[in-house]
Order: structure tokens, then C-alpha cells, then sequence
């Protein structure tokens, strides 16, 4: 298994801070404070930054030091990394969302098109709006069913208490061991344009996410969509044998 860079771990740690909000009002750290804090050397630190201003959290310029970027100025879009489930946590515990059960229903025909499932069958199905990224615009209209053999535990979920998966796997005495996405450029439909306040066929991004067992059987799964100006997806790569 390879280990993460320190200067990665370093910029997870700042990326989080920085959409936490922990520098609301401060001044952003200096190299040398951020080397002592974290005891890393400068490099470390440099490396770290740069990354964080490519993702655009945060700009450089010299002789004014480092300032966290606003959303404004990222083009009003929350910058998201969602490339693990700790990130995938992160965001939601970094947003606020509102769901709600729509009981017992089949998978839709185009959702299960797409990740290879039979249509039909009952789900119980939840919907939700996400907000986030310091404005009050929703960033995502989310849609999630759960299978059925699991219909007892997704009864009691409480959708604003954790995220869906983690509530299955304490409610029902399993583990979800993979999350695989399915992500997407997508049209917005009628009810999601009305939802999300934009106009119809505007340009959002689709995230199909399927939670899978130990067993490696679909038991969730998430159908989200982000507009286009208020949404980037950002998954970071290591380069092997660097």
C-alpha cells in the first residue's frame, strides 16, 4: 500500500481547515508558522500550497503572502475533493442537507441503464437538497434508494443525523467496503431546474455513487445533481514510481 506524501497529508489538512472556515477573518499562516505547526520543512509547505492553489483555495502573490480565495472569485463553486469515503464524509459534514423519504418505489430505468442494474424492483427512496460553500443556493439535488433487503434498517434512518451509508451499516449490522461514481455532464431537467433555481437543460454535473457490502453487492444508491457555477469535482492523482 503507498504512503502519502507529506506534503498531500499536509494539503488534505489545510484544504479541510480552508473549507471549514477556520481562517474566516485571519490571516493565512506564514511558511515558517505553517513548518513549526506541523513540523514539515519548507518544501513540504511550498508543495503544499502550490496544491492548494491549483484547486484554487487559495492565491500567492509576493510581498502580500497567502490569502484564502473566496467563492466569488472560484467562479461562486464549491470546490470539492471527493476521491475516497474519508473526503466523501467530509463533505457532508462540511454542507447541510435536508431529506426527506419518498417510502417504497422502484429504480429508475435510466439510473439503472447506467450502472447496469434491472429496473424496477422496491427501494426505499429518499430526496434531499445539500447547501454549502458559504452561500444558501442549494449545491446539489440528491435522490438515494436503498435495497431492499435492507428496508427494515432504511425505515429507520434519519437522513439529517449521518449520511445514509453510515446509518445502514449500524442499522443493519453491515460494512461497506467500495463506493464506486459514475460522474457525468448532464442536462437539467424540468424538476431539477426548479430545484436548483437554474434554468431547464442547464449544464449539471451527475454523480451516481453505488455503495457496495463486503460481498460486493450495490446497497445504496445516490443520485446527485451539482450546477454547473456552483460545483467542482477535484480528485487528486500520485504518480507512481515518482
Amino acid at each position: 500500500m503507498a504512503i502519502k506524501p507529506r506534503y498531500r497529508v499536509l494539503t488534505d489538512e489545510l484544504r479541510v481547515e480552508i473549507q471549514r472556515g477556520d481562517f474566516q477573518g485571519k490571516v493565512f499562516p506564514t511558511e515558517a508558522e505553517l513548518c513549526e505547526r506541523f513540523s514539515v520543512s519548507r518544501f513540504t509547505v511550498r508543495e503544499a500550497l502550490r496544491a492548494l492553489q491549483v484547486d484554487g483555495l487559495i492565491a500567492r502573490k509576493r510581498g502580500s503572502g497567502t490569502v484564502i480565495k473566496p467563492a466569488a472569485a472560484r467562479g461562486g463553486a464549491l470546490h470539492q475533493p471527493l476521491s475516497n469515503v474519508g473526503e466523501i464524509l467530509q463533505y457532508a459534514r462540511d454542507t447541510t442537507a435536508s431529506f426527506h423519504s419518498r417510502g417504497e418505489g422502484p429504480l429508475p430505468r435510466a439510473i439503472a441503464e447506467q450502472i447496469g442494474l434491472v429496473a424496477g424492483g422496491r427501494w426505499t427512496r429518499f430526496h434531499g437538497m445539500r447547501t454549502g460553500g458559504g452561500s444558501s443556493q442549494p449545491i446539489a439535488t440528491t435522490d438515494a434508494y436503498v435495497i431492499e433487503a435492507l428496508s427494515d434498517a432504511a425505515a429507520r434512518v434519519s437522513p439529517g443525523e449521518d449520511t445514509i451509508f453510515r446509518q445502514l451499516e449500524r442499522l443493519a449490522g453491515i460494512k461497506l467496503m467500495q463506493v464506486t461514481q459514475d460522474i457525468q455532464a448532464v442536462s437539467a431537467s424540468a424538476e431539477v431546474a426548479r430545484e436548483l433555481g437554474i434554468t431547464k437543460r442547464a449544464p449539471c454535473l451527475r454523480i451516481i455513487r453505488c455503495y457496495l457490502d463486503a460481498d460486493g453487492k450495490i446497497v445504496e444508491i445516490s443520485v446527485s445533481h451539482h450546477p454547473g457555477d456552483r460545483f467542482a469535482y477535484s480528485m487528486h492523482i500520485e504518480v507512481e514510481g515518482q
